[in-house]
């Protein structure tokens, strides 16, 4: 691993640290998206609820690819093989092992996911701002249904 490969590596882990937030800047191609998609399966793997994990994207596009990809991703954690790839493509290991561990906690708390996937709160900004004034229509000053 060169340098420039093991500070991509180190940056990677660190943004998979739940304790902390991060803002992930790169440009397309380089697995921005993947590395979100392992984000949100390590915190799927630690709370009470999926609903508890937002991802927030710009456009309906992004997020159901996003979607599509985070439910792949768990229903290859169901085989009990990790993935044969070639050392360049640890990160679809990495991704499987997140998988098993949030598919462990679907099982230990029941969310049944494959089943509910709607439980999943991966939407756009708009969608999170219209759910948000839809709880609070008093604070919103929408009233009732905006």
């Amino acid at each position: 691993m060169n340098a420039r490969n093991h500070a991509d590596h180190a940056q990677r882990s660190q943004a998979l640290d739940v304790s902390r937030s991060f803002i992930v800047q790169a440009p397309a191609g380089s697995g921005k998206t993947e590395l979100l998609i392992q984000r949100y399966l390590a915190l799927l793997a630690g709370v009470d609820a999926p609903e508890e994990v937002i991802a927030i994207t710009f456009t309906r596009k992004a997020a159901a690819e996003m979607r599509a990809r985070v439910l792949a991703a768990l229903a290859a954690g169901a085989n009990d093989m990790p993935p044969e790839t070639p050392n360049e493509a640890m990160h679809q290991q990495l991704t499987w092992r997140l998988a098993r561990a949030a598919r462990a906690r679907d099982v230990t708390q029941g969310w049944e996911l494959a089943a509910n996937p709607n439980r999943l709160r991966i939407d756009t900004i708009d969608a999170l701002c219209h759910a948000l004034a839809r709880q609070m229509p008093v604070l919103s000053r929408f009233g009732a249904r905006p």
